[in-house]
Parts: C-alpha cells; structure tokens; sequence
C-alpha cells in the first residue's frame, strides 16, 4: 500500500479510547476511493450510514488522498446525579451553540465544583422615574412680551448609564441602603447634538428587601430591623441590575422635560465558598483571562466621577 493512500485522521475527544466517528462521504470518498481504507476506517463509515439521522454533530478534519472531507463526531454530556445540568447539557450538545460559543471538549459530565463567589442574599426592587428640565427647540418665534416661545422638544437620540453605586447608611442606623444612578442621555436639537446627564439618588429600606431564595422580606418593625442589620455585618458587598425604559422629552407649558423610566434592582452579596453543579466545556490546558472595562467604557462610583457630572455639554 503506498504511503498517499492511508487514511490519515486527526480527531478532538476528551474519550480518545472510545471516539464515535462518522464519515461524510461527499468528497473523495466516493466510488471505489475507499478500496484502501483501514477495516477500523470501513467500520466507522459503516456506523456512520446506519446513523444519517443523528441530530447533533462536531465537524472535524480528515486528510485522504490530500484531500480534505468532513468528519462528524457526536458530542456527549452525562448530567450525573443532578438532573438541573441538563439544561446546561442540552447547550453543551447542540451543533448551533457549539460553534457559536467554541466549545472545544466533545464528551463532558455535570460535575461538583468548589468556587469562591459573590452570593447575593438580599433583592430589593424600585421602579423609579426621573424628570429632568432641559431647554426647548430655540428656533421658535418671539413672544408677545419679549420672551422667545419654544418650537417643541428636542428628540432622544442615545441613552445609557454612566455611572451607579450604593452605600450604607450608619448616620440612620443602618437601616437602608443609599443608591445613586447617573444616566447620559444624548438629545438632537435639528443638526446640534447636546448630551444631559441626570442624576437620581433613592433609598431601599430594610423592609424592602427580600431574603433570596426564600424572598420573604424583613418585618417593618424592630425585629424586622435588628434582623436586618445583623445581615448587614455578614454582607461584603452589593451589585445592581439597572432596566431603563424608552426616554421621552414631554412639553408642560413653556417647559421640556426629559422622563426616564427605570427599574433598579438592589443586590447585596456577601463573598462564599460554593459547591455547584456544573459543565467545563473547554479542556484544562485553557487560558481563562478577566479584565473589566476601563475609562470610558467602565460604569463607575458615581461620587466625584467628575467635574462636568450634571451639566449640560453640546458634543
């Protein structure tokens, strides 16, 4: 047999000693091409056609005769004694999302793992809504005792928030938490572009918070209270999930107003030890890098974020 005519194959599998192998017989593999395979080659495209119908493949390379054709490999995944990894599993194995997240592994298992996290323990929940002054459209005409009447509201081109924090409150004794949320709204006024920046600062009470999971939420009264300031001294920090609304500018008499709905969800975590059930789909030799968004793209603590916060810039 010379040496173009072996069958070269190169496949990924975390179970190299068991690899499930299909072969596309497309290109290069038709007619009598096959004639000089290797019988473990012939078995593989033997199994192959008796099972065209598998739903969930992995492509991967084969060299034959320098000629390169498809080889589809089934990805597994074993939930364990957890069956809440199924969902995750069902990921893991699906052809669209493999490709589109670049899972490497082909065979994977729901394992326990032991990771230091943030866990949040407290939710409380406000939907808010911010009215803000800014100036009306200037191209309007004069008015009858020298002012000059506005020609409607401007219209929101962008909008995003740009900074956000949360503190407690000792001087009260520590029965609420501070939030703070700055929003930069970018308005058209014709072909000028004017960015505002409007600022809320709101209160979540003890009582407004709900334990997580249970989300049973703290008594309104000293109980209520003294439960939650113990909390307090258990939680190491806080996180917050910000959804904004569709801003609008509305006119009130001779005034523009820009409104901007929003929920804000106050979050606080206390750093813990896990054990969880969970799918590494990317093999151990993987390189796994964390960065945070910097300057400009980073929502930052909103106390001293800048000498301009507030005020009204044209770009």
């Amino acid at each position: 047999m010379k040496e173009q005519d072996f069958l070269y194959l190169k496949i990924h599998s975390i179970n190299r000693e068991n690899p499930i192998i299909a072969v596309n017989l497309k290109d290069g593999l038709s007619n009598n091409k096959c004639k000089n395979v290797t019988p473990m080659a012939k078995e593989n495209i033997k199994k192959y056609n008796k099972e065209r119908d598998v739903s969930i493949k992995m492509t991967e390379e084969l060299f034959l005769n320098d000629k390169k054709v498809s080889v589809l490999q089934t990805p597994t995944c074993a939930t364990g004694l957890d069956p809440n990894c199924s969902e995750c599993c069902a990921i893991f194995t699906n052809a669209d999302r493999r490709s589109a997240f670049g899972y490497q592994l082909t065979n994977a298992a729901c394992e326990c793992h032991d990771i230091c996290v943030e866990d949040v323990r407290d939710i409380c929940v406000d939907n808010r809504t911010i009215r803000h002054c800014i100036p009306c459209n200037t191209d309007g005409s004069a008015g009858c005792r020298g002012g000059f009447l506005p020609d409607g509201p401007p219209t929101v081109q962008s909008w995003r928030v740009r900074c956000a924090e949360e503190r407690l409150s000792p001087a009260t004794g520590c029965d609420r938490i501070i939030n703070e949320i700055e929003f930069e709204v970018t308005l058209r006024y014709g072909n000028t572009l004017v960015v505002v920046t409007p600022r809320d600062i709101f209160e979540c009470f003890y009582y407004e918070f709900a334990r997580f999971p249970s989300g049973t939420f703290y008594a309104n009264n000293q109980t209520g209270l003294n439960d939650f300031r113990n909390e307090l001294a258990l939680i190491d920090g806080s996180c917050k999930v910000i959804l904004i609304g569709t801003p609008t500018v509305v006119t009130d008499g001779n005034d523009c107003i820009l409104v901007i709905p929003y929920r804000a969800i106050d979050k606080l975590w206390k750093h813990e030890n896990l054990l969880v059930s969970a799918i590494k789909p990317y093999a151990n030799v993987n390189l796994t890098v964390k960065q945070e968004f910097a300057q400009g793209h980073a929502i930052v603590p909103c106390t001293g974020s800048g000498p301009c916060a507030g005020l009204l810039a044209g770009i």
